[in-house]
């Protein structure tokens, strides 16, 4: 009997060649590109993996978990980079992880699911907590942002936990009133459908296994990419906003991509927005407190403050994704409306 094996399987060739790149000093730039295209395989298998998980927990924790192992990626490099100093970095890093999300991801999915499908429905239950999500993490940044002076920055360093703290019990506390709250429920029923219907065909130990080793392979391939930051900024002069705002979001954000771009294109458009909005909601009240917590750890300072654009630029990308999704339904154009949005998101923050 013949192994069968997909070009995610051959992608993971580039992991002996990346591992050399990097003790034999290659050029920052290869380097980086290698381990990004590395953690495309990983993401992806690490995706799978969790599908098959989620469908064997029952409705309520389907999309918690796509959303949590979504973001491990992401989280994994914030960890690491906040490691290295980079902290301006890591908080682009974050912004522009919401709005690939929700201007990328999202874009994308309604594209591909539009083009092939026509009209797009979307469940009313879902949108409606997209939309209260979105505005969580849009207060969430924006608020510490909004009352933050000269005189009163150090203050809120020093108080920095505790708002970690009482994000992350926002965070948990819904969770708890997702898996109780009688509309959430009849959500995550839609969400475990289309999660059922996507998963591969592999066991319970099989994907434990998948999920420990693509978990640990994204440890070590993101160690080796945050170390070329720096190198790559240097040698190429891209701006620190733009490797933080695009390039590593776009990176750490595969296992979505594949997951909702996928369920789109099977007439699962629901699990492509919930994937979007759980992984937006949990970037803004799980890794966010984590990265400031983890810091301390770190002896780094880290605060979740931002300047005025990164909060316009938010602002507007929630905004847009409202428009497209508050009347219940969507098709390839207003897909595609929100990718040229995230171009041109992408371009300025290259240029200017």
């Amino acid at each position: 009997m013949f192994l069968k094996f997909s070009f995610w399987h051959y992608l993971l060739l580039l992991i002996p060649v990346t591992v050399i790149a990097s003790n034999y000093h290659f050029p920052a730039v290869i380097t980086f590109i290698l381990a990004s295209a590395v953690l495309v395989p990983l993401a992806h298998f690490l995706g799978e993996a969790t599908e098959v998980i989620s469908k064997k927990t029952g409705d309520h924790f389907s999309g918690i978990i796509n959303a949590t192992f979504g973001n491990a990626a992401e989280l994994v490099i914030a960890i690491l980079a906040i490691k290295s100093g980079l902290i301006d970095i890591v908080k682009y890093s974050l912004v522009g992880s919401i709005i690939g999300n929700i201007l990328l991801i999202l874009g994308l999915s309604i594209f591909v699911g539009g083009i092939k499908h026509g009209g797009l429905k979307l469940n009313p239950n879902i949108t409606g907590t997209t939309i209260i999500h979105l505005s969580m993490a849009a207060m969430c940044f924006g608020v510490p942002s909004i009352f933050i002076n000269e005189d009163t920055l150090l203050s809120l360093n020093k108080y920095s936990i505790s708002i970690a703290v009482v994000l992350l019990m926002v965070y948990f506390v819904g969770m708890f009133y997702t898996i109780m709250n009688r509309e959430s429920k009849e959500a995550s029923q839609i969400i475990h459908e289309d999660i059922e219907a996507t998963a591969p065909n592999w066991g319970m130990p099989k994907s434990l296994v998948v999920l420990l080793s693509t978990t640990g392979g994204l440890v070590y391939i993101s160690e080796i990419l945050v170390h070329q930051i720096e190198p790559l900024v240097k040698s190429t002069h891209i701006p620190p906003a733009f490797v933080g705002l695009i390039i590593l979001p776009l990176v750490g954000n595969v296992a979505e991509h594949s997951v909702a771009i996928s369920s789109a294109m099977k007439n699962k458009i629901n699990l492509s927005l919930a994937i979007s909005a759980e992984s937006s909601t949990q970037i803004a009240l799980f890794v966010s407190p984590i990265c400031v917590l983890i810091a301390g750890i770190f002896n780094q300072s880290f605060n979740l403050i931002f300047n005025k654009i990164e909060l316009i630029t938010l602002g507007m990308s929630i905004g847009g994704t409202w428009l497209v999704i508050h009347d219940n339904r969507s098709n390839w154009w207003e897909g595609f409306s929100l990718l040229s949005f995230y171009l041109i998101i992408a371009i300025a923050a290259y240029f200017l």
